[in-house]
């Protein structure tokens, strides 16, 4: 059996906040995760995952089928985690086709055959810069994210190619509603279990719909493709989404525009959230809204980890961490970063880079932040284990070894 290490780049700041409390291959934004996406792809090898060791311990809890900080044996070949998995199999033929040791995309190793085992290790990065390199052909890579803002570029390649997995794995109605408004039929596909009330729109001229298990689609509701819709999640009555993927077990509201929303969090209200990403655990308050561009229409500029840099994007709204809330009202200007366990509740413009475990202009105490984690958790049928709890008190004492490996 051939055997696969998905490994973190060396630098996770550039994915945060949504890799803080993750690994990059946990990120969502199709309908699987890339690493769920590499085992269907990969269908008859082991998967074998190396992570920041203070992210060890939690994976090796909520992963048990697979192999964490392992060392490597001589055939194992490495697939850089942040990379869309569906690059892989151009990758790996280059690879094997070749003398060279290493396929890169812009710079970035994306899949590497060491030839010889390597023992885990912090710096294992360097072994794999050493090996000699090839350029994967643009046609077949496209472009290696290097930002948590790229995965939005993705959205409707993720869709597209997950849809084909997910329609051999699911049961989808046959024939559609009658009372639906449809545009283009053939691309849109809902799970037989899927309540879709009366008068919905649903426009997949421009990609899939994919609406999963047990969703619900309340009235006047509309979606314009690419959308996937996760399972257990829901729209209120005439709720507007588009270009947007939503994780299982949210529940939303208002206007939604090119965004990503992991699982388990909620926008349940009116408001409008535009080309921003969403981790777990979030409730946006009732009114809250995004900014996505600026008036001048000039690019975005992103501050993060006490560093400025420019995102090259025109339309870029906020990046939000786990467990974060924010209050009715809130108003997010273009380009906010916010990291884990804050609450948001400032009367003007928050500030655009919100650090972890921030509680207004103050500090969120870490005993009340795992508190509100708890009860919002055990809402769902869910416990907060004590592997998570020493996680986020290791967070809220130190972010470094959170950001590099």
């Amino acid at each position: 059996m051939k055997s696969y290490i998905l490994f973190e780049p060396e630098n996770l700041s550039p994915f945060g906040p949504l890799t803080l409390l993750r690994s990059v291959a946990e990120l969502r934004y199709g309908i699987y995760s890339n690493l769920e996406r590499t085992r269907h792809i990969l269908p008859e090898a082991q998967i074998q995952m190396w992570v920041r060791p203070v992210l060890a311990e939690d994976h090796a809890e909520r992963y048990t089928d697979t192999p964490i900080n392992q060392d490597a044996d001589p055939n194992t070949i490495f697939l850089n985690a942040a990379t869309p998995a569906w690059m892989y199999p151009p990758a790996l033929s280059i690879l094997e086709n070749s003398e060279q040791t290493a396929v890169v995309i812009d710079g970035h190793i994306i899949a590497a055959r060491p030839g010889s085992a390597l023992k885990f290790s912090t710096g294992f990065h360097q072994s794999l810069e050493k090996l000699e390199k090839i350029e994967c052909d643009a046609e077949l890579c496209s472009k290696q994210p290097h930002w948590i803002w790229d995965y939005l570029d993705f959205i409707a390649d993720a869709i597209e190619f997950d849809a084909k997995i997910w329609i051999e794995d699911n049961n989808i109605l046959t024939k559609l509603p009658p009372d639906l408004y449809t545009l283009t039929d053939r691309n849109i596909f809902i799970h037989n279990t899927a309540q879709i009330g009366k008068f919905v729109h649903l426009d997949a001229s421009n990609g899939p719909i994919v609406i999963d298990q047990d969703c619900k689609i309340s009235p006047f509701s509309s979606i314009v493709g690419p959308v996937y819709m996760g399972k257990r999640s829901s729209l209120k009555p005439a709720t507007s989404i588009r270009k947007s993927v939503v994780g299982r077990i949210c529940n939303l509201g208002g206007e939604i525009k090119g965004s990503i929303i992991h699982p388990y969090s909620n926008k349940s209200h009116d408001g409008f959230l535009g080309d921003s990403i969403l981790g777990s655990w979030i409730n946006l308050g009732a009114g809250t809204i995004t900014s996505n561009m600026k008036n001048n229409y000039q690019n975005i500029r992103i501050s993060w980890d006490g560093n400025s840099c420019e995102s090259g994007r025109q339309f870029l709204g906020s990046v939000i961490g786990d467990h974060t809330k924010t209050a009715i009202g809130v108003r997010l200007n273009t380009g906010t970063l916010i990291g884990p366990f804050c609450n948001v509740f400032e009367a003007d413009f928050p500030p655009r880079a919100i650090p972890s475990f921030s509680w207004g202009n103050g500090t969120h105490e870490i005993e009340k932040a795992i508190q509100t984690a708890e009860l919002m958790m055990k809402r769902r049928s869910l416990v907060l284990s004590d592997v998570q709890t020493r996680l986020i008190k290791a967070l809220a004492e130190d972010q470094t070894h959170f950001i590099h490996f």
